[in-house]
């Protein structure tokens, strides 16, 4: 990994956290009101979807750290270190976890009847098609990972 590459990209991770956190204290409150408030018939729901809602982004901004980790891995030179491996199995589960709750959150809504405004649906399965294809990637790479663990150390124990 080039050095020059590293600053920027941890500033940019931090970036996203700090948006995520902007979206789930100033944008999901006011957000869910107005729902509540537009469709008071489903405003039983508004809570419940801000918590899912508030819940997907802490998988997002943990996915968010544990990438920062696993960059200073590969900037130490030590990411072929079996002590990077949990750090993805972590990245895999935020991905799982917050794929999960979006999907149960669309299942919710199309079972109470509700789906919200049209681009919200459209928005929910972009989503969960992004959020499973990007978990599935991690766990082929989790497992390639492994295999270049287990060669690297191997190859350390021939020289």
């Amino acid at each position: 990994m080039p050095r020059w590459t590293r600053l920027p990209l941890l500033t940019l991770l931090t970036l996203i956290g700090l948006l995520v956190l902007a979206l789930q204290v100033g944008a999901l409150p006011v957000l869910a009101a107005e729902w509540a408030r537009e469709a008071p018939e489903f405003g039983f729901l508004a809570v419940p979807l801000a918590v899912a809602a508030v819940g997907a982004g802490i998988c997002v901004q943990l996915a968010l750290v544990v990438t920062g980790r696993l960059v200073g891995f590969v900037h130490r030179g030590r990411i072929f270190d079996r002590a990077a491996l949990p750090w993805v199995n972590g990245l895999v589960l935020c991905g799982a976890l917050a794929t999960t709750i979006v999907l149960l959150t669309f299942i919710v809504l199309a079972v109470v009847g509700t789906g919200g405004p049209p681009a919200l649906s459209i928005l929910m399965i972009v989503t969960i098609i992004g959020g499973a294809t990007t978990t599935l990637l991690l766990v082929v790479m989790r497992a390639l990972l492994r295999q270049a663990v287990t060669l690297d150390a191997e190859l350390r124990e021939v020289v």
